[in-house]
């Protein structure tokens, strides 16, 4: 969101409560904001267009480097503006891969996660909930990715 600075200070607030990444763009001879925020950047008014464009990639680019799936108590898995709601089972395996976020879990971590839910968990229902997985994640733009001989990773769907 564009918002004028320091004109539309309310605004900003508000955005900044609510996870809205913003631009802010300064007028005449306002003194800049200090922004501390990943979500938040200022340019300077005038500015050309080709700037602004520059302004805007960076900020894209440090709330994708910034952004990691959040999961509550009742299953519902959140990732930028989508959710979707999981079982307990995958509840379970999600808190593992999200702590984790792009590095590669251990099988037998996983295994032994998904022993806390089933009585001897065998090879095959660990791949199997797996599986389930990453069919429900697409719709959100997650992906759970094979290291082969090692685990699994849970990363955003268009790769790191």
């Amino acid at each position: 969101m564009f918002i004028r600075w320091p004109a539309q200070t309310d605004l900003r607030n508000r955005c900044r409560r609510n996870g809205v990444p913003r631009l802010l763009v300064v007028e005449g001879g306002a003194r800049p904001p200090v922004c501390n925020d990943p979500f938040e950047d200022w340019v300077r008014a005038p500015i050309s267009r080709q700037d602004l464009e520059a302004r805007v990639r960076a900020l894209q680019n440090r709330l994708d480097d910034q952004q990691v799936p959040t999961l509550d108590s009742a299953g519902t898995l959140c990732f930028g503006p989508h959710s979707i709601t999981i079982s307990n089972v995958q509840t379970d395996l999600m808190e593992l891969l999200i702590e984790h976020f792009g590095e590669v879990v251990y099988r037998n971590e996983l295994t032994q996660r998904l022993a806390e839910r089933v009585q001897r968990p065998t090879r095959n229902s660990l791949d199997l909930h797996i599986m389930r997985l990453r069919r429900r994640l697409s719709p959100i733009n997650l992906a759970i990715r094979t290291a082969w001989g090692r685990g699994y990773l849970l990363e955003t769907e268009d790769g790191p």
